[in-house]
């Protein structure tokens, strides 16, 4: 098990909006729901073509939590990205076009771990350079975890975590997931020690809503699970993660789950959840609260000194 950070009888939960940086209507979203205080989290994607909008806002606004969400696919049939690193060192990772792989299956399959660290690197400099404070690292549609082929490359991303001293959004129970057989639940297992053996602090579970519209799926379906979600809230630290869009002509051209994405805005506007939140006594915390108590925990600095190396392994 990973280092505890609060008491496993109290709860807590982090509230991500996912994929910063996709887009103006997802960035705009995003800002509008900081401005409402209705979340306290973010993930930005450096290969993102609004990344710079998405690092310009969360440089400055001080109070904005924003962690690096690790980009190696590019799903979306006629919305793409590629990698930030300008080598051929990276060429495993790219399709003939000059894109990321469609599915994380594909990195499964041809990627190097040269190529990976490589570029995973570039995407954190990039964040850095850009005036971000990253909160923690993150794998965009669990690229980097191995779920698909069960070659995963978390002890790259470990290394990196260590080095710059940051968490990683990896739920202890994902252990305890039905998808998972038992050779992945083994590996998880391990992963989840390693990290706890090298200081890096993770959540204990995860909520998010299917990425798709469900048939016959409006914005009061959605509003129910998501509060059946937020009762079902277990103890310690919980993440819920939305995908939240405004609906605009942009969004509608990108992906045909655009709706799905104006309803997980909508969710988080609602004063309903809010006051549920309140009513079950579930305590907010965030990404930067982790990151500072690991840092803390290693030696009592909560900056992101490079020169910082009592962490280090």
């Amino acid at each position: 098990m990973p280092n505890k950070i609060h008491n496993s009888n109290e709860r807590f939960l982090i509230v991500t909006a996912d994929d910063f940086g996709m887009c103006h209507s997802m960035n705009e979203a995003i800002m509008n729901l900081y401005q409402a205080d209705a979340i306290n989290s973010s993930m930005i994607m450096m290969p993102g073509p609004w990344a710079k909008e998405a690092a310009e806002y969360a440089k400055n606004h001080h109070n904005v939590n924003v962690g690096i969400h690790l980009t190696l696919t590019s799903s979306l049939p006629a919305y793409k990205w590629g990698p930030v690193t300008r080598s051929s060192r990276i060429q495993s990772l790219i399709t003939a076009e000059g894109y990321f792989w469609e599915h994380a299956a594909h990195v499964e399959e041809h990627a190097t771990a040269e190529a990976i660290r490589t570029e995973i690197r570039s995407q954190i400099e990039m964040a850095l350079t850009l005036g971000i404070e990253p909160t923690h690292l993150d794998s965009h549609e669990g690229s980097l975890l191995g779920l698909s082929r069960g070659r995963d490359f978390l002890e790259i991303v470990f290394d990196l975590c260590q080095e710059h001293r940051l968490p990683f959004k990896l739920p202890v129970n994902i252990v305890n997931q039905s998808f998972l057989d038992l050779e992945m639940r083994e590996l998880m297992t391990e992963r989840i020690e390693s990290a706890r053996k090298r200081g890096i602090l993770l959540i204990d579970d995860l909520i998010n809503l299917p990425y798709h519209l469900e048939q016959g799926e409006d914005y009061d379906i959605a509003k129910v699970k998501m509060m059946e979600a937020i009762k079902g809230v277990g103890g310690g630290i919980t993440e819920i993660v939305i995908h939240p869009a405004l609906n605009t002509y942009e969004m509608r051209a990108i992906t045909p789950h655009w709706k799905k994405r104006e309803i997980e805005y909508l969710l988080f506007m609602d004063e309903d959840i809010h006051r549920l939140l309140q009513t079950e006594k579930i305590q907010l915390t965030s990404w930067k609260d982790i990151r500072d108590r690991q840092r803390q925990a290693s030696g009592g600095d909560t900056t992101g000194n490079p020169d910082y190396k009592c962490c280090r392994s």
